[in-house]
């Protein structure tokens, strides 16, 4: 609880002055900042004070929820504010401009909001409950967030824009107009690596060794050292628990001494081992008594030399279940790694179920607002193949990662960062109208990579600040995941994502409602009307 709390604040106290920093390189103004922190920050205080109408809520989700929110709804603040800065431009009139901003905006915003608000409300779906507790807090912040962004940060900038202006400073950040020039020629060398790497990447994600406990052997954090100490003073001991019906102290007897003989079990005591069969319980003190027996259950105890989870201690349950079995039909087994090997056994249900909700809730979100069924198809490839990248990490490394991490990254990675394509491939649409297909692409991305890339920096930064943080496993693991998935979905937006669109573009062009592509007889024909 001590770690939970003073750790939040550490990650908090890191965060908030790098995305200072980074809003201030990529700002003209030295107010806009301010802006941007006040919108989101206003979000995440009433979200976090809105969780009053939980029971509880767990210490996974107040570590990661204020930091998640942060740095994922921050890119509809950048989103609006960057289109605001190019309107201003065009217009002397700020009213106007924010008008044609808030519009230009609003498809890009809203549907980077839903995806993020699906991707988190499919944690909903896990039968394991921290799921649900983690996913509606973070879902109910991106409402609040949307709201705080497309209302309250708009009347906040128009009552401050004469103090914007005042404290206007140059831009230290490049526009990235030519950007194209130097990304066009990865877009082959990136394309080809991708191909190559789905494959390995989607097998190596689905092979990669999860970790269902919290236990730390950290040396330098409070917590493992104590973990050390206490083994060191009296060694490893996994404890595990049957309660059987009682009444049969025979019974008790028979499957005491089969389960001695199991090679990873160290001792057994039960009433049968430790007083004998052939005294009934009754003759003795309910102090004596009351250590095996409840009015209806016998409790059996099991002292293994067993690692707290894993494939050999699994399996070991598993086996001593099986000698079980052999006994009773009604048995209970605790314990941790029996509590673990039951972890994994939702998680694995969890992990399918999760998965596939939040892919068909996003490819929905974005076909609707695209009305394009192939686009919805090249941009949830883009993402997914980040997250499989991602995740395959540990498995080429020969690393385990929490399950709790596994399964958040998923839905977050994916409803996050899904965000930049859909930038990108707005703005790709609005210009394809307009622009020959290369000329489409090179704008779109001298637009849109500014917005990406301060976006993504976010969000990394959040990431890592978690992972070198905190000293709870599942921050970390989230943590580590989010800075290092960020960074592979920005390179796959701005590197794997144009090539499709040049690839596909004309099933694109025939498979959205109102696509109207640029053709280069239109040149030709408005030539002859003139004429």
């Amino acid at each position: 609880q001590q770690s939970a709390i003073t750790e939040v604040a550490l990650a908090v106290a890191i965060v908030l002055p790098a995305i200072i920093v980074i809003l201030l390189f990529s700002t003209s103004s030295w107010l806009e900042p301010v802006l941007f922190l006040a919108a989101i920050g206003v979000s995440v205080i009433i979200n976090m004070g809105t969780n009053f109408i939980f029971k509880d809520v767990s210490f996974v989700t107040n570590s990661v929820s204020p930091i998640l929110q942060l740095a994922v709804s921050m890119d509809y603040a950048i989103f609006l504010l960057h289109s605001f800065e190019g309107y201003r431009k065009q217009y002397d009139d700020v009213n106007k401009a924010m008008f044609y901003a808030i519009k230009s905006s609003m498809t890009v915003i809203a549907t980077s909001a839903l995806t993020t608000l699906f991707g988190f409300l499919a944690l909903v779906f896990m039968k394991f409950k921290i799921g649900p507790n983690l996913g509606i807090t973070l879902a109910k912040g991106i409402i609040f967030s949307f709201i705080s962004v497309t209302m309250f940060l708009p009347a906040l900038t128009l009552s401050l824009y004469h103090w914007i202006d005042k404290l206007a400073h140059k831009s230290f950040m490049p526009q990235f107009k030519n950007i194209s020039k130097y990304l066009s020629k990865l877009f082959v060398p990136i394309a080809i690596v991708v191909v190559l790497a789905i494959v390995p990447s989607f097998l190596g994600q689905s092979h990669t060794a999860f970790i269902y406990g919290n236990a730390s052997d950290d040396p330098d954090r409070r917590l493992g050292k104590s973990f050390l100490d206490i083994e060191e003073e009296f060694g490893r001991t996994n404890i595990l628990a049957v309660l059987v019906p009682s009444g049969d102290t025979s019974k008790e007897t028979e499957l005491s001494k089969e389960l001695k003989n199991d090679p990873y079990i160290k001792s057994v005591v039960s009433y049968a081992e430790s007083v004998g069969s052939g005294i009934p319980s009754g003759f003795l003190d309910e102090d004596i008594t009351e250590q095996f027996y409840s009015d209806n259950y016998a409790r059996i105890i099991m002292y293994t030399n067993l690692p707290d989870e894993g494939e050999i201690t699994f399996a070991a349950v598993n086996n001593l279940e099986n000698v079980i079995t052999k006994y009773y039909d009604e048995y209970y087994m605790v314990g941790q790694s029996a509590t673990l090997r039951d972890m994994k056994e939702v998680v694995d249900v969890d992990n399918v179920r999760v998965n596939l909700i939040a892919i068909i809730a996003i490819f929905l979100v974005v076909a609707l607002a695209f009305k394009s069924i192939t686009l919805p198809f090249i941009l949830i490839l883009t993402i997914e193949v980040a997250i499989w990248i991602n995740l395959s990490v540990p498995y080429f490394t020969g690393t385990s990662i929490n399950f709790i991490g596994y399964l958040v990254l998923n839905t977050v990675q994916l409803g996050a960062t899904i965000d930049y394509a859909i930038l990108l491939t707005d703005t790709f649409m609005g210009n394809r109208r307009f622009l020959p297909l290369k000329e489409a692409i090179a704008a779109s991305l001298g637009t849109a990579f500014r917005s990406i890339l301060v976006s993504a920096s976010i969000l990394s930064i959040a990431g890592f600040t978690l992972f070198f943080t905190s000293s709870n496993t599942i921050v970390q693991d989230i943590g580590l995941l989010l800075g290092r998935g960020t960074i592979i979905s920005m390179l796959m937006v701005i590197g794997f994502l144009p090539s499709m669109l040049i690839l596909f573009d004309k099933p694109i062009g025939k498979t959205t409602i109102g696509s109207k592509f640029f053709k280069k007889e239109d040149i030709s024909k408005g030539a002859s009307q003139n004429e």
